[in-house]
């Protein structure tokens, strides 16, 4: 089994090389002349898909469509070399005997450097790409944000249809995710989404945020409305108030997250390696706008903290939610993507302090132990009180919707989010909300590790993707053919090269995910229909 992996490993690494120069340096240029680009894996791979209806391309689509191919191809390598170097750790940090693992790193040795060479060249080609779509993806998302605000102050409040957002008792970030549930549906239905903060749990809620609308008020909505059902939305059209309560978590609609905008999706996929993420972020954006005197109290931390970039981030979250949603990790399993981010320049990174930003509901602990263990590293954290900075667990539960832990969480949010590198648990609202928070300013699909599940949203869309090879494996794993769709189990620990789902016949196993490419669903937002 060992050699197989080394041998695997050499395999993947000539072949990325010949990859890298076939496609960056014998690959024609894009040109007026140049013949209409394939945009998919599958397509490039030979898979026969329904051909679309034919239509003319006119200069700058051709001009989108290399773009978009050119891209695709970078983003493609860099994300398989990741998941290759990650399939190759993990044989290294099995319990192999002495010998075996002596041989082994000595060849590790000697070829891994070359493999480090193309991860890095392709990270700063992904880097570079990330960097001409910033300007574009910054004036994109600033006009979804005016088309959303446009929305929520309408210039009658009296005759705006209102879509009533309910959510239970639950944590801040499974709140927020609520609302932002409710935004899509609004957009959908062009009606102003309003928001009762009575039902928020928060201490200071209104205090730290801006209102959702500046114009328009929920003191004289009626105490009873029409319950939202998506498939008939027809027959509530006319009906003035309508509301969404968070018992109902699958109505039948298709403004669901991970659904992007039709008239958006074209110009998203260009623009950013992964448009169901933008389209959150852009949604949480606007859901999530402290204050600027927040804002500024940030900028205080950070300056007490001596917290300049380059600087990475952590979420450790622990208490109540080890009781049934997630599992214990332990440092090393969040830090072991801290050291590769840092060591991917190694030479560059010693000019600085590898700095790591701690946001944990259990400081107490995490702190001493990443001190401990980690000593080249510089583990800062900020407390909601100064005087009690580690408190306990049971102080923390007990605490947490207080004012001043809201702030301190909000904070934390933000220096988190403003981190090069994250990582975190998906399984907690958090960990998405950091993700979602940076996409929504700019590509953080290789900015953002989580150690346990893949993105997902409650009550979103599955995440779909269709079969560009032939697959029969072991056993345990799924079996699949070219062109066949795949439903992604996000909430499944899985390391970057392997996925769990079920195939179209209803089987589930697990899969390699460079042999099957991502689907976009794409819905009709009625809110954004004129803008665009």
């Amino acid at each position: 089994m060992e050699t197989n992996v080394l041998k695997l490993f050499l395999a993947v690494s000539f072949g990325l090389n010949v990859t890298f120069f076939y496609n960056f340096v014998m690959f024609p240029y894009c040109s007026e002349k140049s013949p209409q680009a394939s945009l998919s894996k599958s397509q490039d791979r030979g898979i026969k898909l329904q051909a679309p209806s034919p239509m003319k391309i006119n200069k700058e689509q051709r001009k989108d469509q290399c773009l978009l191919r050119k891209r695709n191809l970078i983003r493609g390598a860099y994300s398989e070399a990741l998941q290759v170097r990650e399939f190759v750790r993990k044989y290294f940090r099995k319990d192999l005997n002495l010998t075996t693992k002596s041989a082994l790193q000595e060849d590790y040795s000697k070829n891994y450097l070359p493999f480090s060479d193309i991860v890095r060249k392709l990270k700063f080609l992904v880097d570079d790409i990330h960097r001409e779509s910033r300007n574009d993806l910054t004036i994109l998302g600033d006009q979804v944000q005016e088309r959303i605000r446009k929305l929520q102050n309408p210039s009658d409040c009296k005759t705006a249809k209102k879509l009533i957002c309910k959510f239970p008792h639950c944590g801040f970030g499974c709140q927020l995710h609520y609302i932002g549930r409710c935004l899509l549906v609004a957009l959908g239905t062009n009606r102003l989404m309003l928001v009762k903060y009575k039902s928020v749990h928060y201490k200071g809620f209104e205090k730290v945020f801006f209102p959702l609308t500046d114009a328009c008020s929920t003191e004289e909505l009626p105490k009873h409305a029409v319950e939202w059902n998506g498939e008939l939305l027809t027959n509530y059209h006319n009906i003035p108030v309508v509301s969404l309560s968070y018992h109902k978590r699958y109505p039948h609609t298709r403004f669901k997250a991970f659904a992007i905008p039709h008239n958006l999706e074209e110009k998203i996929k260009v623009l950013h390696d992964d448009p169901n993420s933008w389209w959150i972020g852009q949604i949480m954006r606007y859901v999530f706008r402290p204050k600027p005197w927040v804002t500024d109290k940030v900028q205080q931390i950070k300056r007490k903290l001596n917290l300049t970039r380059p600087y990475v981030s952590i979420h450790v979250r622990r208490t109540d939610k080890l009781h049934s949603e997630a599992r214990y990790f332990n440092i090393e399993e969040y830090m072991q993507h801290i050291v590769n981010w840092y060591e991917r320049d190694e030479e560059h990174a010693r000019s600085y302090t590898r700095k790591v930003y701690v946001a944990s509901d259990d400081l107490a602990n995490v702190i001493p132990d990443a001190r401990s263990k980690y000593p080249d590293y510089e583990f800062l954290y900020h407390a909601a009180h100064e005087d009690k900075p580690l408190k306990s667990m049971t102080q923390i539960v007990q605490d947490r919707e207080e004012e001043a832990e809201l702030i301190s969480l909000v904070c934390d949010l933000m220096i988190l989010s403003q981190s090069d590198y994250f990582v975190g648990t998906y399984s907690s609202n958090i960990g998405r909300l950091v993700t979602q928070l940076m996409h929504s300013s700019g590509d953080a699909t290789f900015r953002s590790r989580s150690i346990d599940y893949r993105m997902f949203y409650y009550a979103g869309l599955p995440l779909t993707y269709r079969a560009i090879e032939n697959f029969s494996g072991e056993k345990e794993d799924l079996f699949f053919s070219a062109g066949e769709m795949i439903v992604l189990n996000a909430m499944k620990e899985c390391p970057l090269y392997k996925g769990i789902g079920r195939n179209e016949a209803g089987s589930h196993g697990s899969f390699p995910m460079h042999k099957v490419e991502k689907i976009f669903t794409t819905a009709q937002y009625q809110a954004l229909n004129d803008t665009f």
